[in-house]
């Protein structure tokens, strides 16, 4: 039972030794690691392969040129030869019993695993002992998803290499903001039975410098045409989900007005909420059985400047 850690690479010179040391003091010790190096300008692969040359993992480098963390993730996923592959982002951290808790519930019929993750400003993962743990067919985890009862990453996904595979869910590599949301819709849509661990294992580490943070204008418009596209070819096979399909974008406006709000200034914000009709998204979400997303709702309806001014001023682990 091999698991494959994909780490796309790019500019993490001075995370990516933290995140290495988090994968060697794993439990779980039958695994290989997959570093996509991404066209990184920086030291990156240089900094791997010099914490790594210490080590015993099983370790290989994957040279392309640059094309996003979507391309990256893809090679990994071909060049991949475990059993069961998770998608680890290389500045964050991971429990030691991570991988052995994941793999542990992997049964015939599961598709993947997933748990709970926290925030963290250091790279390290405060223990965290909840045991509680939840089986999901697709269509509870749909509604999940949608209404944010359950909170999950990509990151702390352990798949099935196979399930991915066979339903060809490879990342589109059209997509440079909220890939992950997109991702995650779809590999929901294809499972059939999941397992989900409450306790918070994943570490994802805040940084100033991140992706995130560094999106432009252009990027996130063209990311919400892009995700509106998929999300519409997604769901044509699934007509009997057509309520989730139809809230589902305007809670995904929500959480990327939220994130455009913090990262970008005034008035590239109010050209975001223009593009995404903000002044609709509360009508657009009406029965979607979710307090928080119904206040922000409320707040988007009123104006742009009063939601970015709100949105600044959340926590971001409220």
């Amino acid at each position: 039972m091999k698991v494959s850690i994909v780490l796309p690479v790019y500019n993490v010179e001075a995370y990516i030794a933290g995140c290495l040391r988090s994968i060697t003091n794993q439990d779980f010790q039958d695994f290989e690691v997959l570093l996509v190096d991404d066209g990184s300008p920086d030291g990156s692969i240089d900094a791997a392969k010099e914490y790594l040359k210490g080590t015993d993992l099983d370790w290989h480098i994957i040279d392309k040129e640059n094309g996003g963390v979507s391309s990256a993730r893809n090679a990994g996923l071909r060049e991949s030869k475990g059993d069961y592959v998770v998608f680890v982002d290389p500045d964050d951290v991971l429990s030691s019993d991570f991988l052995s808790s994941l793999a542990n519930e992997m049964k015939e019929e599961t598709d993947f695993v997933f748990c709970g993750y926290q925030y963290v400003k250091e790279q390290n993962v405060p223990v965290d002992r909840n045991d509680k743990k939840e089986y999901f067919n697709r269509e509870e985890l749909l509604d999940h998803f949608l209404k944010r009862t359950v909170s999950f990453v990509l990151p702390s996904m352990l798949f099935k290499r196979s399930f991915l595979i066979d339903n060809g869910l490879f990342f589109e590599e059209k997509i440079h903001f909220s890939e992950d949301q997109l991702y995650m819709w779809n590999v929901i849509l294809h499972s059939d039975q999941t397992v989900y661990l409450h306790k918070k294992m994943y570490g994802y580490y805040l940084r100033e410098s991140s992706t995130m943070t560094g999106s432009s204008l252009r990027k996130i418009t063209d990311g919400y045409r892009e995700f509106k596209s998929y999300i519409e070819t997604y769901f044509e096979a699934y007509p009997q989900y057509k309520e989730i399909k139809e809230r589902l974008l305007p809670r995904w406006e929500l959480g990327a007005l939220y994130t455009s709000a913090r990262i970008t200034e005034y008035e590239d914000f109010r050209k975001i909420y223009e593009e995404m009709n903000g002044k609709t998204v509360f009508r657009r979400l009406q029965g979607i059985g979710e307090i928080k997303a119904y206040l922000l709702g409320i707040v988007c309806s009123i104006s742009p400047k009063l939601l970015y001014r709100f949105c600044r001023r959340m926590d971001l682990n409220g």
